[in-house]
């Protein structure tokens, strides 16, 4: 697991000789995670006579240095004690993991000297995939990093890839810590890497081979970008070996009677998951993400029968038709005035939580097994219905009623759901190979039964 940040670092100020007989540098010390300890110059220097190295600071006094001289050293360390909190605060707040100690360095350094430009060759960091994912992030928020394909073409990246980029930046670390590693470089993504991350992911932490593979792909991006800006010459990433894994989840869907019980379901006396049936139900006759039918009121325009948005993780203007119950539920949150205010929204953990309550409330108590990640491998658990359901399982159920209920064309529900390939689609699609017989078998008896009678 991601262990917790301290927002705190520890700043300490030495000397460089204790014992020496002429002025030495005083030396800024930054401990943050245990270890590494951050070195910084002040710029300063003090007689070891004049320095008082219980309180970390000039000597005062008759004896001791002028007050002036004094006054001036005490300030700059004032700078650098500050300088060091702030760069440190701002990246704990920023990137939730601690800094790199060498391009941390660096940034101080130039905070305390003023310098906009870049540092100089011989303060430059040495080059690393973690330095690399650092700066990749940041001109990531910053706008500055664009994407170069599929229909977000040249636009900024958004918060929520932002966020897995950095859930990655922070597993690394992570890793690095538990294998005792001081670096990681370009040039130590091999196969015995690979297999290492691997083998820590699900052996020490614990983690799905779908996030396994979400962490590869971060890694192949980031290492493919840095060998455009030739700052490596590795190509061991691009081996057949280093594969980006996954698996199909045993996700469930609610089919059209389950949605109707859950419509239908008594829960007088709980508006809160009222509000929360009404957001789901809207996830399941919408086809929409989470991020999408959760902020309605938000992004979402009403157009005669049909509901524009533009879907947050593909950036894709989309339209929704108002099916019969998305109708129903429209209508109970419209204001006098005609306009819409929809369920209110809230987090994604607390609505997986009220689904599950309103599964069992609605009935869907039978058991259901599905397989679940166990140490780089899936294991079967047979558990009840509604605590299989989530709230992906609406998005899932729109596919899967659209295609196997409606029989409506793959292409045509695609262009709600906004896959843009059929394979990625079809992994939506909920239905046992039992079912899919049954499907073939009714569709092909439906349209020989019509073809007999036009005849």
């Amino acid at each position: 697991m991601v262990r917790a940040v301290k927002i705190e670092c520890g700043i300490s100020f030495r000397l460089r000789d204790n014992k020496a007989t002429a002025p030495t540098p005083i030396t800024c010390f930054v401990e943050f995670n245990g270890k590494p300890v951050v070195k910084i110059p002040t710029g300063t220097k003090i007689l070891p006579s004049k320095w008082n190295a219980d309180k970390e600071r000039p000597i005062g006094g008759m004896k001791a240095m002028e007050s002036i001289e004094a006054g001036s050293i005490t300030e700059k360390l004032s700078v650098v004690r500050t300088t060091v909190e702030n760069n440190y605060r701002e990246h704990v707040n920023r990137f939730k993991n601690y800094p790199y100690k060498e391009i941390f360095k660096v940034q101080v350094m130039q905070s305390i000297s003023g310098e906009a430009t870049a540092p100089k060759e011989e303060d430059r960091p040495h080059p690393s995939l973690l330095n690399f994912f650092e700066r990749q992030i940041k001109l990531s928020r910053d706008g500055k990093r664009l994407i170069i394909k599929g229909p977000r073409k040249g636009k900024p990246y958004r918060e929520n890839t932002i966020k897995s980029y950095e859930g990655t930046l922070a597993l690394l670390r992570d890793y690095m810590g538990n294998r005792k590693l001081k670096t990681l470089n370009f040039d130590d993504i091999s196969m015995d890497f690979y297999h290492d991350l691997r083998n820590y992911m699900f052996v020490d932490a614990s983690f799905s081979l779908n996030y396994f593979g979400k962490v590869i792909k971060h890694l192949k991006l980031f290492m493919k970008e840095a060998e455009e800006e030739k700052l490596h010459g590795s190509v061991i990433y691009r081996s057949k070996g280093f594969i980006k894994v996954e698996e199909e989840t045993d996700a469930v869907y609610n089919d059209i009677k389950q949605l109707e019980a859950i419509y239908s379901a008594d829960l007088t006396g709980h508006p809160g998951l009222k509000n929360a049936r009404d957001l789901y139900l809207l996830g399941c006759w919408s086809g929409l993400r989470f991020q999408d039918y959760s902020v309605l009121e938000e992004k979402a325009r009403v157009s005669g029968d049909f509901i524009h948005i533009e879907t947050e993780k593909t950036g894709v203007f989309v339209a929704i038709p108002i099916l019969p119950i998305t109708g129903e539920i429209l209508e109970r949150y419209r204001q006098e005035d005609g306009a819409y205010l929809y369920p209110k929204p809230i987090s994604n953990q607390k609505l997986n939580d009220y689904i599950k309550v309103i599964g069992k409330m609605a009935g869907l108590t039978q058991p259901v097994t599905i397989s679940v990640p166990d140490g780089g491998k899936r294991v079967k658990i047979t558990i009840p219905f509604h605590d299989a359901m989530g709230t992906h399982t609406a998005r899932r159920s729109f596919a899967t009623n659209m295609y196997k209920h409606y029989r409506l064309p793959a292409l045509t529900i695609m262009k709600i759901t906004g896959h843009t390939t059929e394979a990625n689609f079809f992994k939506y699609i909920r239905m046992t190979p039992q079912e899919n017989a049954e499907f073939i078998l009714e569709t092909v008896m439906t349209k020989n039964a019509k073809e007999s009678v036009e005849a």
